[in-house]
């Protein structure tokens, strides 16, 4: 029997998102299990521990394969200008597509997304209205983001061999850690970087890092 809308949020949790935001409202779609919209306040602290409290007007649309596909988020007020970091739709491009898959992973559920993706960004853009700089760094867009982003994931500074990471954590472990390491250091995987390669691996599952094996070796 397929799961009805209102299983759908009660395996979610979505009434506990709905009580830590009361802004928001459920508007259920027909090509996503539910958009949510209205105003999002937040109080949060960054890095260097400035706490800072405001408010957006947003819309979220959660697809029907949450938490395995990323929500997309709008800022539906005409605040955060089109070329601060969002995607062509003009949705929010909120970070790196693997550091968001693995928040996905490690905080499953609509509340979680939000906490530990959405607040982030929007906490980054008022600091940024603030002070003209952001809390937390930026990563380039498009692909030379992705190895950005890679590059500390899989702990190595230089970004020009995290193509060879993704090939190895989409490879299975055992073959995988008899290759030798990329780094450099004339080891094999199972005796130097075995232990990010795999954690990666065990989390997102090696189809994940094919495919982004395959976009990285086929950008420009």
């Amino acid at each position: 029997m397929p799961e009805t809308l209102k299983d759908c949020l009660d395996r979610w949790g979505m009434q506990t998102l709905l009580d830590r935001y009361p802004g928001l409202r459920l508007r259920p779609d027909g090509n996503a299990v539910v958009v949510l919209a209205g105003p999002l306040s937040f109080a949060a602290e960054g890095p260097d521990c400035e706490r800072i409290i405001d408010e957006y007007q947003v819309r979220l649309t959660i697809p029907r394969r949450f938490p395995f596909r990323i929500p997309s988020v709008w800022e539906t007020a005409g605040r955060i200008p089109l070329d601060y970091h969002k995607l062509n739709d003009g949705s929010l491009c909120l970070g790196a597509p693997t550091t968001l898959q693995l928040q996905l992973r490690r905080h499953p559920s609509p509340l979680g997304f939000v906490d530990h993706c959405l607040i982030p960004y929007l906490y980054g853009r008022s600091y940024f209205e603030q002070h003209g700089t952001m809390p937390f760094g930026e990563l380039d867009h498009g692909a030379e983001g992705l190895r950005q982003d890679l590059a500390t994931l899989f702990g190595t500074d230089n970004h020009g061999i995290v193509v060879d990471f993704a090939h190895l954590a989409g490879m299975k472990r055992r073959l995988a850690n008899r290759q030798p390491c990329p780094c450099g250091h004339g080891l094999r995987v199972g005796r130097c970087h075995h232990c990010r390669i795999n954690a990666l691996r065990d989390q997102l599952g090696r189809a994940w890092f094919r495919q982004l094996e395959y976009t990285l070796r086929t950008s420009r």
